[in-house]
């Protein structure tokens, strides 16, 4: 019987959460990634979704958090912006994380990152958004990871 294993992935935009997980998870392990669900509704966008399909993606996302909490093998990794540890927190409880991981990625290399990859012009503010929110944790469970542990 395998173990159960649910990181929660946390950072701002363009901190490398996905790429992170692409270099760390295994074969069969199962990624909730919101874009990723706006894209299977059917969403053009990378990550600029029109609303109707992110109020369907939000529905999706939390009914699959729920199934991700219910597992009792195998390993979930779910993305999740959450700058505030109490925000965090509640995320990480709800899906049963065993471990939360904060790329803590610097808003200038984010920043650089999200230009490079053409994201949205919003994006900018986000990142910066996020860096204002942002407040370590005290949970056990919690890591932060730097730019030079990605």
């Amino acid at each position: 019987m395998s173990s159960r294993r649910v990181v929660l992935v946390a950072g701002p935009p363009a901190a490398g959460k996905s790429s992170y997980i692409a270099a760390h998870r295994g074969p069969d392990d199962d990624v909730l990634d919101f874009d990723a669900i706006c894209r299977e509704l059917g969403s053009k966008e990378r990550h600029n979704h029109p609303p109707p399909v992110m109020r369907q993606a939000a529905r999706i996302r939390a009914e699959r958090e729920q199934q991700i909490a219910e597992k009792t093998t195998g390993t979930s990794w779910v993305i999740r912006t959450v700058p505030h540890p109490f925000e965090r927190h509640l995320v990480a409880e709800g899906i049963g994380a065993t471990e939360v991981l904060v790329l803590a990625t610097p808003a200038a290399v984010a920043k650089q990152r999200a230009a490079a990859d053409n994201r949205p012009a919003w994006t900018a503010a986000a990142i910066d958004k996020w860096w204002k929110q942002y407040r370590p944790s005290p949970d056990p469970r919690e890591r932060r990871i730097t730019g030079d542990d990605q």
